[in-house]
């Protein structure tokens, strides 16, 4: 069902009357953990969409997650961008797990190729365990994010909390 709205998304947006020079959506492929350097990518895709009047850009995602400040840069970005994004969980098999899931319910539209998978979004630590009292705080806050990203799409956004709070992951048809 993502699916059939992605390809909806798409060839809506390709029968728009684009301005003269106006070019196909760019893309942006996030095939590894998510860091600094690919909320750089993003701007430059969205520079790049915004000069050449592009009618969406698609981020791609196959991703286990990554760092937590690179991905919020990501969000706020997503969110203030005037060209529409577009998240596609791909290929099948593949997945959008934590950093991933974030990102995934940041886009305007937002789909998964059949066979992929998503969610799963606990904080995690690197270093040592975060004490009770922080690790409440730090999973109320990306429950509450989530929350906000599903709400401003109309998404379930219990659904987005569960990714958070007990580590729920979903299926391409869930």
């Amino acid at each position: 069902m993502r699916l059939v709205r992605l390809a909806l998304a798409i060839g809506l947006a390709s029968c728009q009357a684009n301005p003269p020079g106006a070019s196909a959506a760019i893309s942006v492929d996030y095939q590894s953990v998510i860091h600094p350097v690919s909320v750089e990518i993003l701007r430059h895709a969205l520079d790049q969409a915004k000069r050449e009047q592009a009618p969406f850009v698609l981020v791609r995602l196959n991703t286990p997650g990554g760092l937590l400040e690179a991905t919020r840069e990501i969000i706020e970005t997503i969110s203030a961008s005037p060209v529409p994004v577009v998240t596609f969980v791909t290929p099948s098999g593949g997945r959008a797990a934590s950093a991933g899931f974030f990102i995934l319910l940041s886009g305007d539209v937002a789909a998964m190729a059949e066979g992929t998978r998503t969610g799963a979004a606990s904080p995690v630590t690197l270093g040592e365990p975060m004490d009770p009292v922080m690790r409440k705080k730090v999973e109320s806050d990306a429950a509450a994010a989530l929350r906000s990203l599903a709400g401003r799409h109309g998404r379930n956004w219990q659904a987005a909390e569960a990714a958070v709070l007990q580590a729920k992951s979903f299926t391409s048809e869930e």
